[in-house]
């Protein structure tokens, strides 16, 4: 292995290969580095040992924000119980957190042409900040952006709408799209 890394590989393409999200010579190009680069084989080594408790953390109510769609499909393959609800732009869409809920994920669909990077702000009644995300990189190709909650967060709301915003980071901030949740608080019986 080479001491040093001069072409290191992206913690995404870590991420998926460690997911099984690519295949074919995608991998295999991976693979090659992964036989060759100490540093690049070090990141997967740590990726991987964290990926092993990642489960119980999202059970625990400690992952939240902006995730990827491997890093999603890892953790149901772990057994997490992961609501999933899709959003298109200007829906408006009922939701709850149900008693087996470890974590809700908000698909916001959108076209990210011409965005290199968004912000995502989540607002309740009177505009009070829910959660807000700035920063993330999209790329042009890219469909959806994936917004996870805890599960315990989500069923400690009072029934209420939230309404989300995704903005291009560009300037003049154009907004990407908008959506709105119904959210529903379910009582203790349901």
């Amino acid at each position: 292995m080479t001491p040093r890394c001069d072409a290191q590989l992206s913690d995404d393409d870590l991420l998926d290969y460690w997911t099984h999200a690519i295949e074919g010579v995608d991998a295999e190009r991976i693979e090659e580095h992964l036989f060759s680069c100490y540093d690049c084989a070090a990141r997967l080594e740590t990726m991987a040992s964290l990926g092993s408790g990642l489960a119980a953390l999202v059970r625990r109510g400690h992952v939240s924000g902006i995730v990827s769609r491997s890093l999603l499909n890892r953790i149901q393959r772990d057994g997490v119980q992961v609501r999933l609800y899709a959003l298109s732009p200007d829906e408006r869409v009922p939701c709850a957190a149900f008693p087996g809920d470890d974590l809700l994920v908000l698909s916001l669909r959108a076209d990210f042409a011409g965005a290199k990077t968004v912000t995502l702000s989540v607002k309740g009644p009177d505009d009070a900040d829910i959660g807000h995300v700035s920063g993330v990189p999209v790329a042009p190709t890219d469909v959806e952006l994936l917004w996870a909650t805890p599960g315990d967060s989500v069923r400690r709301l009072p029934s209420t709408r939230v309404r989300l915003t995704i903005t291009s980071d560009a300037p003049g901030a154009p907004v990407v799209a908008e959506y709105e949740l119904d959210h529903t608080a379910l009582t203790a019986s349901e």
